[in-house]
């Protein structure tokens, strides 16, 4: 069992690794974020010297290794859009992320459920065949679909 669970353990890692690197090497064709940062009109001294600061200068395996060091450590550098930290912006947002799971498994709770039961008793009648159309065509649903028309804003669902 413990053999077992190291395994387990050290595929994990593999795998977490295997991600990262996909992830870094997707964002190295994402395109210069010097630019995008400093926009077009920066100066090259100006430029390099947020090459300097972002450690874009390195080597590539450097970067790299300083991106899972980083990322273990919870730190995902600077949003390039926003141009603050990325471990504050998703502190920031993590109150109306758990809100929205909350209450996301809520609604899955208390209609699932009963469905499942029902359809469960139920069986080869047309309410049964209706209920699992339902929870096909809701289970198939993209979580940016329905999050998008389930949120919730002050006790409100926006449509």
């Amino acid at each position: 069992m413990f053999a077992f669970i190291v395994r387990r353990l050290l595929q994990s890692v593999a795998v977490m690794l295997t991600v990262a690197l996909l992830a870094f090497v997707m964002f190295q064709y994402v395109g210069d974020p010097v630019t995008i940062m400093l926009g077009q009109d920066a100066t090259d001294l100006d430029r390099a010297r947020l090459r300097q600061e972002l450690g874009l200068n390195k080597p590539v395996v450097v970067q790299f290794y300083h991106f899972v060091v980083n990322a273990a450590q919870g730190e995902f550098g600077l949003s390039l859009r926003q141009g603050q930290k990325v471990s504050t912006l998703l502190r920031d947002r993590l109150p109306a992320t758990l809100e929205l799971s909350l209450s996301a498994a809520v609604i899955a709770l208390s209609v699932g459920l009963p469905l499942g039961v029902y359809t469960a008793l139920k069986r080869n009648g047309m309410p049964d065949d209706i209920a699992k159309a339902i929870l096909f065509m809701a289970s198939g649903l993209s979580s940016h679909v329905t999050g998008t028309y389930l949120s919730v804003d002050g006790g409100s669902a926006m449509i």
